[in-house]
């Protein structure tokens, strides 16, 4: 959710991402009133890839087969690692966040005890520590595979090899979070994805882009998936960042935005298990799920293609539309009417029973703590 100066020789003045073409060609466009693209046979098969090959236990194919199984289970994610760390004295460093976790090594052992956490808390999975590390806050190509194939790495060691946790590759924000308007273009978005998730996969079950602020940002995470060899694809989540509206940060409606991700999913087969919500308002994400529980076509869509709903929001003040990191002077401050129990009984409980939500956990400011209640309310017995 941070973003610092941009390393690239660019047209600055923009703020946009501009590199030398690789030769990447841009995604066809995609249209909503395109048919329904259901799994193929080549990507139904993808949530067991990764265990198959690398040989540990399949975590993320017993949880995926639990919760279809029984629509009255949940997966649990993690909360907030960034904000965790922060708690237990790792430096926030305004320009590459959270990363200063894995670049500096006399952290490594936090990071591990953060992950630990929220494991010991009742998460079911963990999402790597990889979301500060890009190339629009200094990093460089070799920079950007070694600390985000490290994240990863770190994420791994954190678990028991049981069978049990789920570990999610973080595919965050190129440039900078919330900002719709300064995505990269497509083809330098899905060069940088593709290096992130190839680092990534060795040591995750499922990528994870997560804060997309439109539609645009997250086919450039689907497109770099869907190139990569079919022995290191990974299954991919896809979450969105809102307003306080209910909209994606660039304005596209939820009942829009979700088609087009599935389709242009479909077309690059691309095993997307599900679309998400996160670092936004608790509120903000009620009103994305009440849009999409009254759009009959949209919930059959999500139940053709085996999609599961999920939502993880942040415990921060709302964040203004043009915020970035380098203008701000310190962290976005933290409510104080977001406690555990409420933070459930207004918000995780209702869209658990109300909407089917299926994947809940939270992001910045949401603590093992938090995860821990949710659990025992969630999943008292497992």
């Amino acid at each position: 959710m941070r973003r610092g100066v941009l390393w690239i020789t660019a047209v600055v003045s923009s703020r946009r991402l501009r590199l030398q073409s690789h030769g990447v060609a841009a995604a066809n466009a995609f249209s909503a009133s395109a048919p329904s693209t259901t799994r193929s046979s080549t990507s139904s098969d993808m949530s067991s890839c990764s265990s198959a090959t690398s040989g540990r236990p399949d975590a993320l194919g017993v949880h995926l087969e639990r919760i279809r199984s029984d629509k009255n289970e949940v997966l649990i994610l993690d909360g907030g690692t960034g904000e965790e760390l922060f708690r237990r004295g790792v430096p926030d460093d305004r320009k590459i966040w959270s990363a200063t976790a894995v670049v500096n090594e006399k952290h490594h052992r936090c990071l591990r005890d953060v992950h630990k956490s929220f494991i010991d808390a009742g998460s079911d999975a963990i999402t790597s520590n990889s979301y500060g590390i890009t190339p629009g806050v200094g990093f460089s190509r070799e920079d950007l595979v070694k600390y985000v194939g490290l994240a990863g790495l770190l994420a791994r060691q954190s678990i028991n090899e049981d069978g049990k946790s789920v570990v999610c590759g973080s595919l965050g924000p190129l440039v900078e979070s919330y900002r719709p308007d300064l995505v990269s273009e497509h083809a330098e978005g899905v060069e940088f994805y593709k290096l992130m998730a190839t680092a990534l996969a060795p040591n995750v079950d499922c990528l994870l882009a997560e804060t997309m602020s439109s539609v645009e940002e997250s086919t450039q995470a689907v497109e770099a998936v869907g190139s990569l060899p079919s022995q290191i694809r990974r299954p991919l989540m896809v979450s969105y960042t809102l307003n306080s509206a209910g909209k994606i940060r660039s304005g596209e409606s939820v009942l829009e935005a979700i088609p087009k991700v599935l389709r242009f999913a479909g077309r690059q087969e691309v095993d997307l298990i599900a679309v998400l919500f996160n670092c936004a308002e608790p509120e903000a994400i009620t009103k994305a799920f009440e849009e999409i529980s009254g759009e009959g076509n949209l919930q059959q869509l999500l139940q053709d293609n085996d999609i599961q709903l999920g939502a993880y929001a942040n415990r921060l003040t709302p964040v203004p539309d043009q915020w970035s990191l380098e203008e701000s002077e310190e962290a976005q401050a933290v409510r104080d009417d977001l406690s555990p129990p409420e933070y459930y009984n207004k918000f995780v409980k209702k869209w658990v029973r109300d909407f089917g939500v299926q994947l809940v956990g939270g992001c910045c400011g949401i603590t093992p703590e938090h995860i821990s209640y949710m659990r025992s309310h969630l999943r008292p017995t497992a």
